[in-house]
């Protein structure tokens, strides 16, 4: 039986909300303040998480700053057990199962992994919409934007091309707009630019062949293999609808793990942040 838990692996983006504007709206901090503080920023709302509650669920909350850019949390629903008792009747307990959250916020990085556990929540994309609305407000008032998608494997991807040639007759590219250079570099110039004049933080980009007809999707094309290497390191979704099967399938259920063991959880946090970034290069 393997003793290692199983946690899924998003990455964030953070975005300026008015990057063409020119005037300092923020607290005086330019959009080039902004853009350079932005982790500094992002650092200072995840220790200032307000209590949350998910579907009329109180839920703890525990933040511990690890290292300078790197946080733990800890989170744990109310979910309350039913027992039946030795006089024949039934009481509710308190039960408070709880899962951890590793978050490095690192400009180059910006990785967030979950701990899956049904049992606390039954996905981890809650958790990942928690921490969202939780840094919401602060990020709002030093404008900016937090984006969050999992990381996916792209081989999903190219064997839904392989194994359904000549039967693809949709495909939706959805992404956050590129701010970081070290996972855009395979982007064309153009689908880069478009995000920042025009102020966008999400792109689409869709492609439909005639009913009769299917899309011929080449991995030899530079722009198709652009936007699969860009979004499967946690910068959108892919979704594809092939011919004679209703359901769409879609790129971000291929979600990428990192597998820590008891003794890796309580490392020390240089450890800990090795063993994730080995588990997702």
């Amino acid at each position: 039986m393997s003793t290692h838990t199983v946690f899924r692996a998003y990455r964030y983006q953070l975005l300026p909300l008015d990057r063409n504007e020119t005037k300092d709206l923020y607290h005086d901090f330019s959009i080039e303040d902004i853009v350079a503080r932005k982790n500094d920023f992002f650092g200072e709302a995840l220790l200032h998480l307000p209590k949350v509650n998910h579907k009329r669920v109180e839920i703890n909350i525990a933040i511990q700053q690890l290292e300078h850019e790197f946080f733990r949390i800890q989170l744990a629903p109310s979910r309350p057990l039913t027992r039946e008792t030795a006089d024949y009747r039934r009481e509710k307990v308190e039960n408070w199962p709880h899962i951890e959250a590793y978050i490095l916020n690192n400009a180059s990085d910006q990785l967030l992994v979950i701990q899956e556990r049904a049992t606390a929540f039954a996905n981890t994309d809650t958790v990942a919409n928690i921490l969202l609305r939780g840094t919401r407000g602060a990020l709002d008032r030093m404008g900016l934007s937090l984006q969050i998608e999992p990381l996916f494997d792209k081989a999903y991807f190219w064997s839904l091309v392989g194994q359904y040639s000549n039967r693809i007759t949709w495909v939706e590219f959805e992404f956050v707009t590129p701010n970081m250079a070290n996972i855009s570099k395979t982007l064309e110039r153009t689908l880069k630019a478009i995000g920042k004049e025009t102020n966008a933080v999400r792109e689409q980009l869709t492609l439909r062949s005639d009913p009769s007809s299917s899309l011929d999707i080449l991995q030899g094309n530079e722009t198709i293999q652009g936007l699969v290497d860009y979004t499967s390191q946690g910068a959108g979704d892919i979704r594809l609808k092939i011919k004679g099967i209703r359901k769409r399938f879609q790129t971000s259920n291929s979600k990428r793990e990192v597998h820590l063991s008891g003794i890796e959880i309580t490392a020390d946090a240089k450890d800990i942040i090795q063993i994730i970034r080995e588990a997702l290069r």
